[in-house]
């Protein structure tokens, strides 16, 4: 390996960090956030803040183009913003609700799981042998972590928060995994930088959409009359979201993606310390262990599918 192609994965395993560092700030604003407004509120005027940046870029120029999409790809493009970049954002903002914000940060780590199921089924992508054991691992992990006492009552007499939390995490890993699936397949015909746009906008479509439908609240007052509020709602459209994304893009492009894997782990352990300081929810001992024992699973998951792969 040369010089500059080392100096370039280093260059590129650092952004992926930086990248992952910035996510696991996006609690310490997105909670504050939820006192004053709704979670769709709060998703929308993410989105909103998102079209705003990207239309100059790629937005505005990549409309002719969409008028020659095929229905299909329209529908992927749906899928990936109303799905799973509106509504799987609003899920995963309302978990923090309802659950640890911890835990449902954590819980996001069982979405490569779901893509590697989902691709075998509808990418025709070949499930590995060796998947099968350690998904069950990070499952079980994922169980205890979300319910350390093992207390599962809550089956027989009705949803309570905490388990409604949990849902509403694991709804948005698995809409943010179909995304994936959705994603990769459109990548083949449509360029990267469009699909973010699209998925910006799209997203912000079905947000306002649903906000007319259901009659809910548009908070201006609340957003522009709290500036703590409105400070939190701009950082996680522009810092942990915007600046991430083109971060972790940047990095993912000059480093492999087994040393990707591993600087992503720099997301949920930072979240994790931060809400135990900055929030003052740490975890219990068990569900530490759980996250570790999650968090390892996921990641030798992800070492198995690259190490696997066929070279080219």
């Amino acid at each position: 390996m040369s010089p500059r192609m080392a100096a370039s994965r280093i260059i590129g395993a650092l952004l992926v960090a930086m990248a992952a560092a910035l996510w696991a700030t996006d609690t310490l604003f997105r909670v504050p956030a939820l006192g004053s407004l709704n979670p769709v509120f709060i998703v929308l005027c993410e989105h909103l803040v998102g079209v705003l940046f990207l239309s100059p870029w790629p937005i505005l120029p990549a409309i002719p183009s969409l008028f020659r999409l095929r229905f299909s790809q329209i529908l992927g493009l749906l899928i990936v913003g109303a799905g799973g970049s509106a509504l799987g954002t609003v899920l995963f903002t309302a978990s923090f609700r309802e659950v640890h914000p911890s835990v449902a940060i954590l819980l996001q780590k069982l979405q490569p799981l779901l893509v590697i199921g989902l691709a075998s089924i509808f990418l025709k992508e070949k499930l590995k042998s060796r998947f099968l054991k350690w998904a069950a691992l990070a499952l079980g992990a994922g169980v205890l972590l979300s319910f350390p006492d093992l207390d599962f009552s809550f089956l027989s007499g009705g949803i309570d928060p905490r388990s409604h939390g949990v849902l509403l995490a694991l709804g948005a890993a698995t809409l943010w995994a179909i995304s994936t699936v959705v994603g990769k397949l459109l990548l083949s015909e449509i360029p990267a930088s469009q699909i973010t746009g699209w998925r910006y906008f799209f997203g912000l479509m079905g947000l306002i959409t649903y906000m007319a439908v259901s009659d809910s609240p548009w908070s201006w007052e609340a957003l522009f009359g709290d500036r703590i509020v409105l400070r939190a709602v701009l950082f996680t459209s522009l810092i942990s979201g915007l600046l991430s994304m083109f971060l972790y893009y940047q990095g993912l492009a000059r480093t492999r993606a087994t040393t990707a894997t591993l600087m992503e782990l720099v997301f949920p352990v930072s979240a994790v310390f931060l809400n135990a300081v900055w929030l003052e929810r740490p975890l219990s001992q068990v569900q530490l262990g759980a996250a570790l024992v999650l968090v390892a699973a996921v990641t030798r998951i992800s070492f198995l599918d690259t190490s696997s792969a066929p070279k080219k």
